[in-house]
């Protein structure tokens, strides 16, 4: 019989990945955690197997009126596989093929073999309109006839088309009327105007984003349309999505605006780590996630992620940067590579190992998970190494079978190098690390920040077997293992609140521009972010709107973001505060330099009323099936074997020394020598790195 956990319906926050789709569930009344698991992803549809885990909480839990809060890779995925629509754009004439001009530099400034990822519409598909809107808004050119247009793009039969044209962003007028004339001329075709998504300056990237939005938005509205209404049927009152800012939507404006969920996933992990660091601490935290497909890092700094207004999707391929697609949307910021649990180990053309960035994913999956996969991935180094404890996978639908990883290692990897099993193994493991690190490294020394003066915070299924070893190669003097590793992205999806950014370009110095003018650009602002709240459900207190301006020196290229106290805008203190600002990021002063504004931005929050209190701080849940107390046979670099002792997290507050393993919630942590570990009252493990491996 299904149980009501309190007067309030249930909060279920749900997480795919590429090799398994995690849930957990909350009480809405005092936001204490009452489940979590994990079940194997659905590639092939994504949303089964949401509908299979709610289905299995609805045999212990009432989700009648429950609210589901999903963090997704659909939008993600389809542009990555290129499995997005046929998309068509119309621009000025003269301007259909930025896309294809981008903009001068390159990935790698003095490679002529650079490699750059084809436009995602093909030259035929751009079309042209005879217009031309000025910087100040002012029209150039009226708009000309458009039923050559439209008749044109109508016997293509493409099924999306995005509308950016010159300058709309001073004045969408034209913008308007052309996509005004598609939809009614079109219909059931997808229309993206690029004011819509994108409203600055800055021709690439707002028009790369609108065509990103158009080309993934098809299937992504199919599939908000089809999981909504399946969720329906069992009752859910309302499904929820992050964000790539870390924010949640309704499924009607993710529909809308798909091209603002490319980092949906990773984003929720972040907003874990942000809750854990305001609520626990430490305040500064590296965010470490490594999955079955994917790792991924990112930093906390006061409790906040940083965060970026722009990025570019798709830029590795093979491990090379390929330059990727613009899009302009706000950002959690955070460094992605392919190594996960089920990253492939291989003997390229040269000869030399590498792991990653090719998956198994969920399907076959490693060797050892028995479901035919037949290359060595990560995960099998560690079975055969014997650092997974196969009681671990119970209630996961997957089972545990060593021999096949051996097999696997021992034909692909072992005899062709001539290298005993525990070689391969441990050089897979090793590679893996190697590539985790330099990825921390990214997130962290290439952006100015010590990893020394950083907590490591580990969390995804892989990630604590593997935060140990990457905190001290990057010499991070503390890790945390939090409570739920595993499950720390599903958590992270309903410690959200609703979040829309709404922006308007200014281009004017302090000088020229009144504070009274400011704030009646902000009050347009905040009816257009009320436009958007409106497909949101009404949260249990008012929203709040909170003001930035980014702001430059006239003549430069890249801005500062400076926040708007509430109250009257006084000019001298917005140039008096950028000024400060400016000196304490780059150490310099430029006295003579008139400041200009570029940029004027609302954030419109509104609270959806879950709390991260009771999550984050949630009592140990015992391990079910773990015989604990005994020791683990594990193979050591030169074959032999070492007997490690085997500790439950749910047994309470302990202290061991390296070498150890920890089973913790669906989680295996792998301590090594010289490392020392707490478990803390609440299952939360911290552990000192004080030697390498």
């Amino acid at each position: 019989m299904a149980v009501q956990v309190s007067q309030a319906a249930c909060v279920i926050g749900v997480d795919v990945g590429g090799t398994f789709t995690d849930a957990v569930v909350l009480d809405a009344g005092d936001g204490s955690l009452v489940a979590a698991f994990k079940l194997p992803s659905t590639p092939d549809d994504p949303g089964r197997a949401i509908v299979e885990a709610i289905g299995r909480i609805a045999e212990r839990f009432t989700v009648v009126g429950a609210l589901v809060c999903h963090g997704t890779t659909i939008g993600t995925n389809t542009l990555i596989e290129r499995r997005g629509a046929r998309t068509a754009l119309v621009a000025t004439e003269g301007f259909s093929d930025v896309i294809e001009l981008r903009r001068q530099a390159r990935p790698h400034l003095y490679d002529s073999t650079a490699r750059i990822v084809p436009p995602l519409v093909d030259p035929e598909d751009r079309h042209e309109v005879d217009e031309r809107m000025g910087s100040d808004g002012e029209v150039v050119t009226p708009l000309g006839d458009l039923d050559g247009l439209t008749e044109s793009l109508r016997r293509s039969g493409v099924e999306a088309v995005a509308v950016s044209l010159l300058n709309a962003y001073a004045n969408e007028a034209h913008e308007v009327s052309v996509v005004e004339a598609l939809r009614a001329a079109l219909p059931g075709v997808y229309v993206t105007r690029a004011t819509d998504v994108c409203s600055e300056f800055r021709e690439y990237e707002r028009t790369s984003t609108a065509v990103v939005n158009s080309y993934i938005g098809p299937r992504v509205a199919r599939y908000m349309r089809s999981l909504e209404g399946a969720l329906r049927q069992q009752g859910v009152e309302r499904l929820m999505v992050v964000k790539s800012n870390g924010g949640l939507t309704s499924p009607e404006n993710a529909a809308r605006f798909p091209v603002h969920l490319i980092e949906s996933g990773p984003a929720a992990g972040l907003c874990a780590t942000a809750a854990f660091a305001r609520i626990v601490g430490p305040e500064n935290l590296i965010a470490f996630d490594m999955g079955g497909t994917t790792a991924k890092a990112g930093v906390i700094r006061k409790g906040e992620p940083e965060t970026a207004s722009e990025f570019y999707a798709d830029r590795l391929s093979e491990g090379r940067d390929v330059g990727g697609y613009a899009i302009r949307s706000p950002i959690l910021e955070l460094v992605e590579i392919g190594a996960g649990g089920g990253s492939i180990a291989a003997i390229d053309e040269a000869g030399v190992l590498k792991v990653g960035p090719r998956s198994a994913g969920a399907l076959p999956g490693p060797a050892c998970y028995g479901r035919g996969g037949d290359l060595p991935t990560v995960t099998d180094a560690h079975a055969v190494i014997g650092t997974l404890v196969p009681e671990l996978f119970e209630g996961t639908g997957v089972t545990f079978q060593r021999q096949p990883a051996e097999e696997a290692i021992r034909r692909h990897i072992a005899q062709p190098y001539g290298w005993s099993l525990a070689r391969a193994a441990y050089a897979i493991i090793d590679l893996a690390v190697a590539n985790m690190a330099s990825m921390v490294r990214l997130a962290t020394v290439q952006r100015g920040f010590d990893p020394r003066d950083f907590t490591m915070l580990a969390s995804g299924g892989a990630g604590p077997l593997h935060a140990p070893l990457v905190a001290a190669e990057i010499r991070v003097p503390n890790l945390i293992i939090p409570p739920y590793p595993g499950m720390f992205s599903a958590l992270g999806a309903t410690l959200g609140a609703v979040r829309h950014e709404v922006v308007r370009t200014v281009l004017r110095t302090v000088a020229n521009i009144s504070g009274g003018e400011m704030e009646a650009a902000f009050a347009q602002l905040q009816e257009r972010a009320a436009e958007l709240l409106a497909d949101e459900p009404k949260g249990r207190l008012p929203p709040r709107f909170e003001r930035s301006v980014d702001a430059r020196f006239a003549g430069q290229l890249f801005e500062i973001r400076l926040p708007i106290e509430a109250g009257p805008i006084r000019m001298e203190v917005v140039e008096a505060s950028f000024r400060a600002q400016y000196l304490a990021e780059y150490g310099i002063e430029l006295k003579n330099a008139q400041v200009q504004l570029v940029a004027l931005r609302l954030v419109a929050v509104q609270d959806v009323g879950v709390t991260a209190d009771g999550a984050l701080r949630a009592p140990a849940a015992k391990d079910a099936g773990v015989a604990v107390g005994r020791r683990i046979p594990v193979l050591d670099r030169d074959g032999g074997t070492v007997s490690v002792p085997l500790v439950s997290a749910a047994r309470g507050e302990a202290e061991l020394l390296g070498p150890a393993l920890i089973a913790h919630q669906g989680s295996t942590v792998w301590i090594h020598h010289g490392q020392r570990a707490r478990i803390g009252a609440n299952g939360q493990i911290t552990i000192a790195i004080e030697a390498s491996a």
